[in-house]
């Protein structure tokens, strides 16, 4: 009987050191994950584009505006910068056309903007529209949301002095400076 369970203990044995040595070989075996990945390359570019004197206006009064632009206005971006305008009459409106345009690959919305006011002394409005929505700092609509590539809004930007300014007889025409009016885009 001794001798039985010698054998049944070295059997014990051997399938234990079996199952330890199958159980090591289990865990110590390596796992090699192979993969790629590509990133592509992307382009965020809203700008302010085709911006131009929209040419003649009526008068408020009347007749045909002479208001002229003495400095012209540069775009950077969504930037409006350095306009300036002489007005010669009471009433005197001058307008410029411009798009708000997307050649990026990145659908884009309005965050808001900072539109640059003339001095109120002057009597001068600023109104700009963009699409068929008021360009106001409200992200409420879609009107001003471009989409990726080939998102183009249509829009304009009208100075006025008002009809019932008054302008001393011989002096200079009213001139008017106009800070940076600024389009702010983020991500859609």
């Amino acid at each position: 009987m001794q001798g039985k369970t010698k054998n049944v203990l070295l059997a014990v044995l051997v399938v234990g050191l079996v199952s330890m040595t199958v159980a090591y070989a289990a865990f110590s075996t390596s796992l090699t994950i192979s993969s790629s990945a590509k990133v592509n390359n992307t382009k965020w570019e809203v700008k302010i584009d085709n911006f131009a004197n929209a040419g003649a206006q009526a008068n408020l009064n009347g007749g045909t505006s002479e208001a002229v632009v003495t400095m012209p206005a540069t775009t950077s971006g969504t930037t409006i910068s350095g306009l300036e305008v002489k007005f010669m009459k009471p009433g005197d409106v001058v307008k410029f056309t411009f798009n708000l345009k997307n050649t990026g690959d990145i659908a884009a919305k309005l965050n808001g903007f900072t539109l640059g006011e003339p001095a109120s002394s002057t009597k001068v409005t600023k109104e700009v529209k963009c699409g068929s929505t008021p360009a106001v700092p409200s992200t409420s609509g879609t009107a001003m949301n471009l989409a990726a590539g080939t998102g183009t809004i249509a829009c304009y930007m009208k100075l006025t002095l008002a009809a019932d300014a008054t302008m001393a007889t011989g002096t200079s025409p009213t001139s008017v400076t106009i800070p940076n009016t600024v389009f702010d885009y983020g991500q859609n």
